[in-house]
């Protein structure tokens, strides 16, 4: 039985990929091909602090936006409830906030609900008058909706697997569109102790009008080792993004004996930007439980972009 859901899933996976564009590859370099680039953002300062290295590491509420896999890892863990809160202060005035909750049902599995809200901030608005000049309108501020709902059990003891569907709502200046995309995430624990392999097809199905999604196929592997009482995690990840280059991530995370946990990480998505940028730093706090995490990524030229998020079990 559990072979046979493989090769279900294994063949949802690779539909995904082929799904609903296949004239994606005719666009890929048309730029104005690709709507939706909002949903290349990650959320959550313990995975930013990390730079953006967290595909691995996500492990509760938080997985959904990341890979919904890591959700099953509440059906190891003694928490019913999981929460995950976080508020991005982005660059050049632009923001965006998640909320996401988790409830593990032990012999159905995890499902999950979260809200996902980008702004773009303030944008001048122009016309033209009937002598060809620019008249000012006042200004607009394009901004976008996305809800989650996700669910992840164990397949077996070494995979488990998660699915996201997506209602993404546009607004450019009171023109809506909306669509429906999904997220498919498998995890392997390999025979190597803390060493974990990661693979998440994201953004797949619909379009917005015209417009085909920022599908992503991102690859990750993870490994934990302890020291002394301090438990240092690595991760890296590869992340291929339709109509850009493909994105390479790593971070660490130490966490000490006492409720501190320090992270940083390296990652090439802001290779468009000049200064010092690329390095992400982030720090959280432990305790009963529950989370507190600051991240704070320097994008060069275009400013820094400084994340807060709060989450927790109960």
């Amino acid at each position: 039985m559990k072979k046979f859901i493989f090769t279900i899933f294994s063949l949802l996976l690779s539909f995904s990929i082929i799904y609903a564009d296949i004239d994606v590859l005719e666009k890929y370099d048309d730029s104005s091909s690709v709507s939706g680039k909002y949903l290349n953002l990650k959320p959550g300062a313990q995975g930013a602090g990390m730079g953006n290295a967290y595909i691995g590491m996500a492990n509760n509420a938080v997985s959904m936006f990341w890979n919904p896999a890591g959700l099953a890892n509440m059906l190891k863990t003694s928490g019913e409830w999981n929460f995950f809160i976080n508020h991005n202060i982005w660059i050049m005035d632009m923001m965006a906030d998640n909320i996401a909750i988790a409830k593990k049902f032990e012999k159905i599995g995890v499902f999950g609900l979260g809200i996902s809200y980008f702004n773009a901030g303030q944008i001048e608005k122009y016309d033209i008058d009937i002598n060809n000049r620019y008249v000012e309108k006042g200004n607009f501020s394009p901004y976008s909706l996305i809800g989650t709902v996700s669910y992840s059990n164990i397949m077996d003891k070494d995979i488990d697997y998660g699915i996201n569907l997506k209602y993404i709502l546009d607004n450019i200046d009171n023109s809506i569109l909306y669509t429906f995309a999904f997220d498919i995430g498998v995890r392997y624990f390999s025979p190597i102790k803390n060493l974990l392999f990661n693979i998440v097809a994201k953004n797949f199905g619909g379009r917005l009008g015209e417009f085909i999604l920022s599908k992503e196929l991102s690859f990750a592997a993870t490994y934990s080792f302890e020291i002394n009482e301090f438990l240092l995690s690595a991760e890296t990840d590869i992340c291929g993004i339709v109509n850009n280059y493909p994105v390479y991530n790593f971070g660490i995370e130490l966490k000490t004996p006492s409720i501190l946990i320090l992270r940083s990480g390296y990652h090439t998505t802001n290779s468009f930007a000049d200064g010092f940028k690329d390095f992400s730093f982030g720090i959280g706090l432990e305790m009963d439980g529950k989370n507190l995490d600051i991240s704070f990524e320097p994008y060069g030229e275009f400013g820094n972009s400084l994340q807060l998020a709060i989450s927790g079990s109960f």
